[in-house]
């Protein structure tokens, strides 16, 4: 009888549980669609349109969590990547960058975005966009062909090459330049692979000059981003030169306009250490000059360049050129290369590329990254707000490329 007693509160306890891990799991499956319905969702990038900020192809599309939270309270800003239910088949799930907002006038031209409020408006606004953003665009450029480097010194004599360092030496007073031979694609026919159309050559003036600088020895190092536009047989330059002290003393850079004069600007004081490599990135892009030190911020300038061009369509061609200099001194540039932003093309539909065109309060225009080969706003129009599902900030998968969406 005693045994008997003691097994029924065993038999009880095991039901007990069995209840509780049923609740337990049946709350759990509905957390988990109310968060997938309301908040949360993963989705798997299915094509290269978003290259590089999201890879995508049937085989190895990055998987992105979306937060379906973000637009319930406020609207996207400018350059955010968003998911939004497709226009002309509102089955199916998009995702694209934010580039025009409601109530906004914009217009696409030669490569950039450009915006103006309220009617009765000419001074049109280039879109420019934070670094986070500006950092997950940048793309490469080959530094050789077959026949070797695109980086030839201006005077052979005064450098020491080893592969993809360059080392210069120059006399007091001297400056010793390295120069980037190749044009500047925007893309080259690789990146039209997967495009109806055939490959159109584009030279873009927006890029980024990248290099591990060593100095060796008291010396200024300049880096100069050109601009130049071909305009019938003529020229137009704007041409700027960033200019580091080298010595190991702490000075802030100095911007210098192709006319000579010294531009006054955001600056911050930065030393080199001798011997020591200091990753150094001076970019000419969207109408500003910026430059980075070991991954801080040292220059800042916004301009307005020299001449617009908005009466002319397709617009001259806009070449960008980059050289890096050495003055009085050694220094050791490795593995120099420029990187490019993307170039937003003329779509064969041409929407809002030719021409203006007005956003109403409720209308989104949005542009893929990898711009020859998207499907966006310049072909099918605007994205309405009730179309908006969330906003995309953490790839998931694969494991190496996990980290939030800019």
């Amino acid at each position: 009888m005693a045994k008997r007693n003691d097994k029924q509160p065993e038999k009880a306890d095991w039901r007990r549980q069995a209840r509780e891990i049923a609740d337990s799991l049946a709350i759990a499956f509905i957390l988990a669609m109310v968060i997938r319905h309301f908040v949360l969702e993963v989705f798997k990038i299915p094509t290269k349109s978003m290259q590089p900020t999201l890879l995508g192809d049937p085989y190895t599309g990055d998987k992105i969590l979306v937060n379906k939270f973000a637009f319930d309270f406020s609207d996207p800003q400018r350059w955010d990547v968003m998911v939004f239910k497709y226009p002309e088949d509102t089955s199916r799930n998009y995702i694209k960058r934010v580039a025009g907002l409601p109530g906004e006038t914009l217009r696409v031209f030669g490569g950039d975005v450009y915006t103006q409020t309220g009617p009765g408006q000419h001074d049109w606004q280039i879109a420019r966009k934070r670094w986070k953003v500006q950092e997950a665009l940048w793309r490469r450029r080959r530094n050789r062909s077959d026949s070797g480097s695109y980086w030839l010194p201006g005077n052979a004599g005064a450098w020491d090459i080893q592969g993809d360092d360059f080392k210069a030496t120059a006399a007091p007073g001297d400056t010793e330049r390295l120069v980037y031979q190749s044009e500047v694609l925007a893309y080259d026919a690789r990146e039209f692979l997967e495009s109806r159309r055939p490959f159109v050559r584009m030279t873009t003036a927006d890029i980024m000059v990248q290099c591990h600088l060593v100095p060796d020895g008291a010396a200024e190092v300049d880096v100069d981003v050109d601009c130049v536009t071909l305009l019938g047989l003529g020229e137009v330059d704007d041409r700027w030169t960033v200019r580091f002290a080298t010595d190991g003393q702490e000075a802030a850079p100095q911007l210098i306009r192709g006319d000579g004069t010294v531009q006054a600007m955001e600056a911050k004081p930065v030393s080199f250490t001798q011997g020591k490599a200091h990753l150094v990135q001076v970019c000419n892009v969207d109408d500003s000059i910026i430059a980075r030190v070991d991954g801080r911020r040292v220059l800042y300038h916004e301009y307005k360049p020299l001449k617009r061009y908005f009466d002319t369509f397709p617009g001259p061609e806009q070449r960008g050129r980059a050289r890096l200099g050495c003055r009085g001194g050694t220094a050791l540039f490795r593995d120099p290369a420029i990187f490019v932003d993307v170039y937003y093309t003329n779509h064969p539909d041409r929407y809002a590329v030719d021409e203006p065109h007005t956003l109403k309060d409720d209308e989104f225009f949005v542009l893929g990254d990898n711009s020859a080969n998207s499907n966006d706003s310049r072909a099918w129009g605007v994205v309405p707000r009730r179309y908006l599902v969330g906003e995309a900030f953490l790839v998931l998968w694969p494991l190496g490329r996990m980290r939030l969406v800019r």
